[in-house]
């Protein structure tokens, strides 16, 4: 077997920062602009002082710079390479391969850094299969991948223009000596043509040896953009797979595999719906109809409405831009079934294809998903009634103003033990000033904090795991602090602490009383005389009272990030 190359091309980009042989400290917040061992954006971690940048550098311009101990430089090159594979004058195999290394030295390292990953494309002309085989490697680890036939599974382009420059951190913008500032890369166009025609002379070399005594289908691989596009298209040639007119998008997404293909006479369209088990002569006659149905849609809205509601509903609508589908978990009769239908069909007049995914997940989620079910609970059962958008928005109205009358008539009271409040609500007083705190334990108050602060502590009510205290001086000025349950033992740990406005308190003269609170809040915790026995939820427009047993959900966060209320 001999190995010939066919075509090659490659391209490298060099990028060094070079810096100072001293540091430099900062003075009382000032913005130094350091080399900055994590971000550009966050200068506080820093080892040198920041010199020159060097862009579009050659070969040899790199190499006088690079080794210096005090620059901040990276190598980039992509390679790609076609191939064939020949026996006794006979070419068994094709191959398309990229490879991409990347080297580099931080500034003050001793040594260099490497990673390389290559991809290989191979047309097995034996057995007319097709071969993806990947290989990451990164120091010492090298990770291999092989799929055969992997075109549901080809989820990156790699020898696309866009995918290359990328992977060359190639910008039509390179950074200044200001490392905040940038310019026009006066090379980028020279450098993207050159790539592209590299590109093109690739695909033509991969082309002209996968072509056939078919004129037609010739001519349909050279009209392929991308290396995904001439693989399908030469396997279903190949492997006579019968498709509609327009069928990439069904092939790409949802190949179904060699074997259920032989078994349906290689009926592609057919075969997909069958394994996915919805196949029904509206949905072959949809799918050879429309070239992007999405499989996902189809099959969630058919479990949703059934296959005779599913008939009346535009197809438009089940193309892959519109994501019909999304978090679908309808609880609807008939007639609402209907009418949901009927507010899709009508969204199609709208501006644009996002108004329409927008919309339609604002009623799933929203109108469907929220406010119904919310309802519910409360004891209150409303229907779906909208046909038409039009009418969707005026029920939506009259559905939140329900919400928001519940919510306005709803008492939540937090329970809390007797000692506690007798213990943390003891005025403190610091160099003459005194101030109070207050244990926030109803609606009311929470409503009230909310006022006078202007934030959405408010909305903490619900949170049953808080505990929410506001410091208040004699002119009632004051502080809103937030408790949360924290480590194993769950001690009640002060996350934030805002005045008005939600300014922080950090740094002013108030921070002494915010002290000596969560100072008072440990040794209750401790001694424990912290405790919250239930928090009653009663709505006085239904009648209805409940205990919350859940925290509000808000903990799923880093603690140490600035969340104001």
């Amino acid at each position: 077997m001999e190995t010939v190359l066919l075509t090659k091309f490659n391209h490298e980009e060099y990028w060094t920062e070079e810096y100072e042989k001293y540091n430099t400290l900062p003075r009382d917040g000032e913005n130094t602009n350091l080399f900055n061992v994590g971000t550009r954006d966050n200068p506080d971690l820093v080892l040198y002082k920041f010199k020159k940048q060097h862009n579009n550098l050659t070969d040899e311009e790199w190499r006088k710079l690079c080794f210096s101990p005090f620059v901040n430089t990276q190598l980039r090159r992509i390679t790609t390479v076609v191939e064939k594979v020949v026996e006794e004058d006979i070419t068994k195999k094709v191959r398309i391969s990229r490879y991409t290394m990347v080297k580099g030295r931080k500034c003050g390292a001793k040594y260099f850094w490497k990673q390389r990953h290559i991809v290989h494309i191979t047309f097995d002309l034996i057995n007319n299969n097709v071969y993806k085989t990947t290989t990451t490697q990164i120091g010492r680890n090298r990770n291999t991948s092989v799929l055969k036939n992997p075109f549901k599974y080809w989820t990156q382009g790699h020898f696309t223009l866009t995918d290359i420059t990328s992977a060359l951190n190639l910008s039509e913008r390179q950074p200044t000596n200001d490392l905040n500032k940038f310019t026009t890369n006066p090379k980028y166009w020279d450098i993207r043509n050159k790539i592209q025609s590299g590109l093109n002379s690739c695909f033509r070399e991969l082309v002209k040896e996968l072509s056939t005594d078919d004129k037609l289908f010739n001519i349909s691989l050279t009209q392929k953009e991308s290396v995904l596009d001439i693989a399908s298209t030469w396997f279903c040639k190949v492997r006579g797979i019968k498709n509609p007119d327009r069928w990439m998008y069904y092939f790409k997404n949802n190949y179904p595999g060699i074997k259920p293909l032989r078994k349906r006479d290689n009926n592609l369209i057919q075969t997909i719906l069958r394994e996915e088990g919805i196949y029904s002569k509206f949905a072959v006659k949809l799918f050879n109809t429309y070239k992007d149905i999405s499989v996902l849609s189809y099959t969630l809205m058919l479990e949703a409405l059934g296959i005779q509601l599913l008939q009346e509903l535009n197809p438009e609508l089940l193309r892959e831009r519109y994501h019909l589908g999304w978090q679908l978990d309808l609880d609807l009769s008939l007639p609402e079934k209907r009418n949901f239908v009927g507010i899709l069909n009508s969204l199609l007049n709208a501006d644009s294809v996002q108004t329409v995914s927008g919309i339609i997940s604002d009623i799933l989620s929203d109108h469907l998903g929220r406010l119904k079910p919310r309802l519910k609970r409360e004891g209150i059962k409303v229907k779906l009634k909208a046909k038409t958008y039009e009418e969707f928005v005026q029920e939506h109205r009259e559905w939140t103003d329900l919400v928001d009358e519940i919510n306005k008539s709803t008492i939540i009271t937090h329970i809390y033990k007797k000692d506690f409040l007798n213990y943390i609500q003891q005025p403190i007083t610091i160099d003459g000033v005194k101030m109070t705190p207050k244990v926030l334990r109803d609606t009311y108050e929470y409503r009230d904090e909310s006022y006078v602060q202007s934030n959405c502590v408010k909305t903490y009510i619900e949170n049953k795991d808080t505990c929410v205290i506001s410091l208040r001086d004699e002119d009632n000025k004051r502080i809103t602090n937030e408790f949360i349950p924290m480590g194993e033992d769950k001690n009640m740990v002060n996350v934030q602490s805002r005045t008005r406005f939600n300014g922080k308190a950090l740094g002013t003269d108030l921070q002494p009383f915010i002290e000596q609170l969560n100072l008072k809040m440990k040794k209750a915790c401790k001694e424990k005389i912290y405790g919250k026995t239930q928090v009653i939820k009663e709505c006085k427009l239904t009648g209805k009272q409940s205990q919350i047993e859940r925290g509000g959900g808000r903990y799923q966060r880093r603690f140490d990030e600035d969340l104001p209320f």
